[in-house]
C-alpha cells in the first residue's frame, strides 16, 4: 500500500500566497525586489498576459489557468529597483497593480480576501 501525497488546489496554494504582502528582495541587485508576470512567446516576442505578482506561486497559478487559452503561458520574473530610477509613484503604481491582480485572481479562483485597512 502507497501513500500518495494531498494535492494542494490552486485555492490552497494561492491562499499560501496570500501571506505575502510585498514584493521579495533580490539580493543580486542594490535595493532590488522580484516582480512576476504571465507571459507566452507569441510570433517570436514575449508578450504580457497577466500581473505583475508579489510571488512566484501566484503568476504559476495564473499561467495554469490561462494555458487552457494560451499554450505557452509561463512565469516570469523581473527584477526592478528604487535605488536605479527613483520614482516614488511608479513604486506604488507597481504595489497598487499587484494588489489588483491578486484579487483578480481570486475572483477567477473563487477565492474571497479579507481586506485590511492598508489596501483601502
Amino acid at each position: 500500500m502507497t501513500i500518495q501525497p494531498a494535492t494542494q488546489t490552486f485555492q490552497d496554494r494561492f491562499l499560501h500566497a496570500c501571506t505575502t504582502t510585498d514584493f521579495a528582495d533580490n539580493p543580486k541587485a542594490v535595493g532590488g525586489y522580484d516582480v512576476w508576470n504571465v507571459e507566452c512567446v507569441r510570433d517570436g516576442q514575449h508578450v504580457e498576459l497577466d500581473g505583475p505578482f508579489f510571488t512566484e506561486d501566484e503568476a504559476r497559478i495564473s499561467a495554469d489557468l490561462l494555458r487552457g487559452t494560451f499554450r505557452g503561458a509561463r512565469a516570469y520574473s523581473a527584477c526592478c529597483s528604487a535605488a536605479w530610477n527613483p520614482d516614488p509613484d511608479y513604486e506604488q503604481l507597481i504595489r497598487d497593480q499587484a494588489r489588483m491582480s491578486r484579487s483578480l485572481l481570486a475572483c477567477r479562483l473563487g477565492v474571497v480576501l479579507a481586506t485590511s485597512a492598508e489596501e483601502k
